[in-house]
């Protein structure tokens, strides 16, 4: 035959194949294995249940985090698509031992463990140093906007929403008319009725959402997402979150993250400077920042006696440290025209 034989799925083996067979000793599952059987989960903050209460057995937590490390590293997000990589990915089946957790269980988890899993990414980072791969001695901070799962339609400000009254009470009179040039149809005046009180109600959220901003003090809202801002992102303005990160310049290797609202990075170089500082303690380190984090206030306090951080200045601070530094040498060469002529006086 010119084609390779696949094997048949019926065929019955003598010595059937094991989960052990399909992983290979150089699969990174088994790190993902090893590393949280060495951890001290109770330690950790992680919530650890003793199995004594009625009802249903617990799954071990040590399991669990197992397949939020390895759906993590693979870009799996969703519980649900986690409950399916359970019953399907033959290296999750070898890594959690083939048992099978519902999404629901996935998803308590990982709300239930938040501040747990952020100490253990620290926890993991500190290894990473102690390992020689970080070295702490020049830190790049940089941020990237990350987009929010928020329809467009659910992002507000004063802007959008005068917009939108104003279309919907032109929809409302547009409709009015229609419902006076309407003398016989009965059915076509009560779907008229029905679309005119569909925008008011439309019109009544809308300004109870433009008085929740004005007693909040806010500019704008997410409702989906209350935490995501509209920034400007790859050249338009989307509803996002902005996620600041601190690299260590010897592998690459994250040092700390932080996510937030702030629409620029003006305000976050002494935040992200200092969690770099917490995972590094005593080190002398060089921070790394582009010119959307020059912010003299941040600089400054950012800066002590073993921290150095370099920014890139703005071109328009650019100029004017010129125009100062041409101002500062003509008075200085004015100053020395003058002592020589007064002291040939003398």
């Amino acid at each position: 035959m010119p084609f390779i034989q696949a094997e048949d799925r019926n065929q019955i083996n003598l010595l059937p194949n094991s989960l052990e067979d399909f992983v290979s000793e150089e699969n990174p599952v088994r790190v993902i294995d090893a590393y949280v059987d060495s951890l001290n989960l109770e330690e950790l903050g992680f919530k650890i249940y003793s199995g004594k209460n009625a009802g249903q057995k617990p799954y071990r937590r040590e399991d669990l985090l197992k397949l939020y490390i390895y759906c993590y590293m693979n870009r799996i997000r969703s519980s649900r698509m986690m409950e399916i990589e359970a019953t399907r990915n033959i290296e999750v089946m070898w890594l959690i031992s083939k048992i099978t957790p519902d999404h629901g269980t996935l998803s308590a988890f990982m709300k239930n463990n938040k501040g747990a899993i952020k100490q253990l990414f620290k926890e993991f980072t500190l290894m990473l140093k102690g390992f020689g791969l970080i070295d702490g001695q020049l830190i790049a901070i940089d941020g990237t906007k990350i987009k929010a799962s928020s329809a467009k339609n659910k992002h507000f400000n004063e802007n959008i929403i005068k917009k939108k009254l104003d279309y919907y009470e032109s929809k409302i009179e547009n409709y009015i008319s229609d419902f006076l040039n309407t003398t016989e149809n009965d059915d076509m005046k009560q779907k008229i009725t029905e679309k005119i009180e569909c925008y008011q109600e439309r019109i009544k959220q809308l300004n109870n959402i433009k008085e929740d901003l004005k007693d909040k003090g806010i500019k704008q809202v997410c409702l989906t997402d209350p935490d995501a801002k509209s920034m400007k992102n790859n050249g338009k303005f989307e509803v996002c979150y902005n996620m600041q990160a601190a690299v260590d310049s010897k592998h690459k290797l994250f040092v700390d993250y932080d996510v937030v609202n702030d629409v620029n990075d003006q305000g976050q170089l002494s935040n992200m400077v200092d969690k770099a500082k917490q995972v590094l303690k005593e080190e002398e380190i060089t921070v790394l920042a582009d010119t959307g984090y020059y912010n003299m206030s941040e600089i400054i306090d950012a800066f002590d006696e073993r921290t150095e951080i370099l920014v890139k200045v703005k071109k328009e601070k650019r100029k004017s440290l010129k125009m100062v530094l041409i101002k500062q040498t003509f008075n200085m060469i004015v100053l020395m025209i003058f002592i020589r002529v007064h002291w040939a006086m003398f």
